[in-house]
């Protein structure tokens, strides 16, 4: 029996015995011939109607290691929500309401998550991949847009249902012409969209693309400022980030309606693979752990192994990591409606003073400020790994020592965490 179908056949079992709940991510992926520097970007900000928290875990796989994002209080994972592995293959996922052949309810299948930790574990680049996808039994138990890059530079949504999947190639002009594919919570191969969910988040996220195309600005950091801290509606024309929707021209408070960034928004994750000529131990994971308003970005890779992840992604003691527990706190900070003993308007009015205000001194604005001064130091690393094409593991742990410490003080001294 083959690796990939031995992999299968595990992957159906776990299929048919767990559920977790889990929804409106919004996600992209941008083939190289656009990005500015020619590498291949996947984005994607997870959301989950779990209340708890992320973190970033090292795991050993059946074939290669990889990194992911798991939830918390997990010693041994089986599921993983986003990830790379040492052979430079990246997985995501959204949940899609609308792929099946009959209406998805809101609990969904955890084989969304069990198949990105098999293919991190099993899968060298698209081509393992696809087939341990098709070697699935049926019914598969996905219910999930499935975006994937590897060190060869491809890169492609895979919208899977019960019964099949159909591929999305997003180097292909005939499928891409702008150069890149958007996914929130419905696919576009099975039934009508509108039996989706988070068609104003794929607006969203096709706006700022598109501007960033016009800009030659298609890189990581606009990723990380406009779309993994969006807070547009472009249904109802408004940016809160322009300035116009603080104090004093209104109070400052907002209903968490069809923004990107929302209250179940628990992690975010930036893919930025390789090119040609470089090894896959460079391609990197740059992460956001906990509620991205309010938690700094830190770049991952496999190189490191468990040594290699900053201490603030990584579990603590109790099985939580730091950023994330700092970035929910912050969380219910903002998040503070208390007009009457309603559950519903607590979870969706947000004080957006709080996150950003015309002062400067918004939670968010603190945040961007740090993330600031905690990514050049990784980004000057970076380029000099890719001029001698290997992750110098010394110096990363070097830079994940100073940039704990940076950020433990950070979090202490500005929001007493």
């Amino acid at each position: 029996m083959s690796r990939l179908l031995k992999a299968a056949l595990a992957l159906f079992l776990f299929l048919l015995s767990d559920a977790i709940v889990a929804h409106a991510c919004t996600s992209v992926i941008i083939s190289g011939r656009i990005t500015e520097d020619g590498r291949p970007i996947m984005w994607k900000n997870r959301d989950s109607g779990d209340p708890g928290q992320n973190m970033m875990m090292f795991i050993k796989g059946k074939k290669y290691d990889f990194v992911g994002i798991v939830n918390a209080d997990i010693t041994k994972p089986k599921a993983v929500w986003g990830g790379v592995n040492s052979q430079g293959l990246c997985i995501m996922n959204t949940l899609s309401y609308n792929v099946d052949i009959r209406p998805a309810e809101d609990k969904a299948s955890s084989g969304n998550g069990l198949i990105q930790f098999e293919a991190l574990s099993n899968c060298r680049d698209m081509a393992e991949f696809e087939a341990l996808l098709a070697s699935l039994p049926h019914p598969t138990g996905l219910v999930t847009n499935l975006g994937v890059i590897d060190a060869k530079g491809n890169c492609a949504y895979f919208e899977c249902h019960n019964y099949g999947y159909k591929k999305y190639d997003v180097n292909d002009p005939g499928v891409a012409p702008e150069g890149f594919l958007v996914r929130s919570n419905y696919s576009v191969s099975t039934r009508p969209s509108e039996e989706g969910k988070g068609q104003i988040r794929y607006m969203e996220a096709e706006r700022q693309i598109r501007r960033a195309i016009a800009d030659r600005t298609v890189n990581v950091d606009f990723i990380l400022e406009n779309l993994a801290r969006s807070f547009s509606n472009p249904l109802m024309g408004i940016d809160l980030k322009s300035g116009d929707f603080n104090k004093p021209r209104t109070r400052g408070w907002y209903a968490d309606e069809d923004f990107i960034t929302r209250i179940t928004s628990r992690s975010s994750m930036v893919f930025q693979g390789v090119k040609d000529n470089e090894k896959p131990e460079l391609t990197t994971m740059w992460t956001i752990i906990g509620y991205p308003a309010a938690s700094v970005c830190v770049p991952v890779w496999v190189k490191g192994g468990e040594k290699g992840l900053p201490r603030m992604l990584a579990p603590d003691e109790t099985r939580h990591s730091p950023m994330s527990r700092n970035a929910c706190n912050l969380l219910k900070t903002v998040y503070t409606y208390d007009l009457d003993n309603s559950k519903e308007n607590r979870e969706r009015y947000f004080n957006w003073e709080l996150l950003f205000n015309l002062q400067g001194n918004g939670i968010m604005q603190k945040v961007l400020a740090k993330e600031a001064e905690i990514l050049p130091p990784y980004k000057a690393a970076l380029e000099t790994w890719r001029k001698k094409n290997k992750v110098d593991v010394s110096q990363l742990t070097e830079l994940n020592a100073a940039a704990d410490a940076a950020l433990a003080a950070f979090y202490k001294e500005e929001f007493n965490l």
